[in-house]
């Protein structure tokens, strides 16, 4: 007799990259066993008809910000309420302090609290006394680093000279260079011109003209020219903007190893939204245009992009209090999957095979995780989310699970929503609650396999 399943999927689709079709899944342990048409004959302990589902590989936000009204173990559960099974963090190490020290603490506090499984890239604001401390925390595990291109004035900004450096020892051992990529110092000067001198009390008004596309595409082409001169792996995160598309896509063309991101907002909403919500949405970059969105859109169908994420940033404001005070960010990780899928698959815009894509695989393998993460397949993690594309579900932000008290799609309706999902063959999300106990979640080294190409 052969081995029982500890959990077997019955008549779903089984969505992944190589297509949809008909599969059930066994799950021995907490790997993926078996995938075949029919597997209702194989013994098993747990059996759950999935009929009239999708079968998708569990997704993974590769951008989150546990610091704010979120913290570690929060940001687990929300993410698990919207079918997100991995989360990549941002451990930022803000001016005067240890970039060493700020990623210990937060792994250290994502192994004792995490429900779900999580990695980690490290944030500089203070590049001099920070690069120094790289080739240490990527001994932990960690060997993604996000650097500010922007934000002059906050003393967030990594300047040439540091950026090169980095990227020096990035590409020495096997790491990556992530950039928020805008021109710090052309939008501040553009900011003081414009939100002190003319804004006032109305800064929102200028908000898009003081952060242009240009300079987002400006920054962006530097950063590819100082990763191919360093030889060091880049990853763009957030793009917003045509402009921005088009350095990336020569980039691409030449074989370079850059990956692009952009997210579910720029993807769904547009600068318009500044106006009804005021400073709940102001994030940055900006929300663009519907022109914009276009782009991003067809440049996700064609390849030019490879993933979407969140950029989950969970702040408190004021909607209409001085919007320059406001802080910049806006939750999204639990409507992550479901808008992403009825915007695009509902809309007609990519593929739900393409989804996966970009939710899943592309993100395991540019961070180094597939094939463990990121597919249905033998011998994989069993990451599962089981989707009902007929769920309509109108969004809002009292039955959202955020600490942020909002969300950019109150009052939505969206067709297609997840049910159910598993970590490692164990329940997180199950009849509408999230299971998964604290503590749950393991830690994933990025990066093992550093990426040599576009995908």
């Amino acid at each position: 007799m052969p081995e029982p399943f500890d959990l077997l999927l019955t008549g779903g689709l089984l969505v992944t990259s190589e297509g949809i079709r008909r599969a059930d899944v066994g799950v021995r342990g907490e790997t993926v066993a078996a995938v075949a048409p029919d597997l209702r004959d194989h013994p098993a302990r747990e059996v759950i008809d999935v009929a009239g589902h999708y079968i998708l590989p569990g997704a993974i936000d590769v951008h989150v910000h546990p610091v704010y009204e979120d913290d570690v173990e929060a940001c687990s559960r929300v993410a698990a309420y919207g079918g997100v099974t991995t989360l990549l963090h941002f451990a930022y190490a803000r001016t005067g302090e240890s970039l060493l020290e700020q990623v210990r603490r937060m792994l250290e506090d994502g192994q004792a609290r995490s429900r779900l499984d999580f990695g980690l890239h490290g944030g500089l604001f203070e590049a001099p006394r920070q690069v120094p401390e790289i080739p240490q925390v990527m001994e932990l595990g960690v060997r993604t680093f996000k650097f500010f291109l922007a934000y002059v004035k906050q003393k967030w900004y990594t300047d040439d000279y540091h950026l090169l450096w980095a990227m020096h020892i990035l590409a020495e051992r096997g790491g990556m260079a992530m950039v928020h990529a805008e021109n710090g110092g052309g939008i501040d000067y553009l900011e003081d011109r414009y939100w002190e001198e003319l804004g006032g009390p109305d800064a929102a008004h200028f908000f898009a003209v003081s952060h242009p596309p240009a300079l987002e595409e400006e920054a962006v082409f530097r950063a590819i020219c100082m990763a191919e001169v360093a030889h060091c792996p880049l990853y763009i995160a957030h793009v917003t903007s045509a402009r921005a598309l088009r350095p990336i896509r020569q980039a691409r063309a030449e074989g370079r190893p850059v990956f692009a991101e952009t997210c579910i907002q720029y993807l769904t909403l547009t600068g318009d939204l500044l106006w009804t919500r005021g400073a709940l949405a102001k994030i940055g970059p900006p929300l663009r245009t519907d022109a914009d969105r276009e782009a991003l859109w067809q440049a996700l169908a064609e390849g030019t992009l490879s993933v979407i994420s969140s950029d989950h940033a969970p702040k408190r404001k004021e909607p209409f209090g001085d919007f320059r005070e406001q802080p910049y960010g806006a939750p999204g990780l639990e409507t992550l999957l479901p808008v992403a899928y009825d915007e695009g698959v509902n809309g007609g815009r990519i593929s739900l095979v393409r989804l996966v894509q970009v939710l899943a695989e592309n993100p395991a393998r540019i961070f180094g995780l597939y094939p463990k993460k990121g597919t249905v397949a033998v011998g994989s993690d069993a990451d599962l989310v089981v989707f009902d594309p007929r769920r309509e579900v109108t969004v809002r932000a009292e039955e959202m699970h955020s600490g942020a008290g909002y969300t950019l799609y109150e009052g939505r309706t969206v067709l297609g929503w997840p049910v159910m999902s598993f970590q490692r063959g164990h329940r997180v999300l199950w009849e509408g609650e999230v299971v998964a106990e604290p503590g749950a979640g393991r830690f994933l080294p990025l990066l093992e396999k550093p990426p040599t190409a576009p995908l």
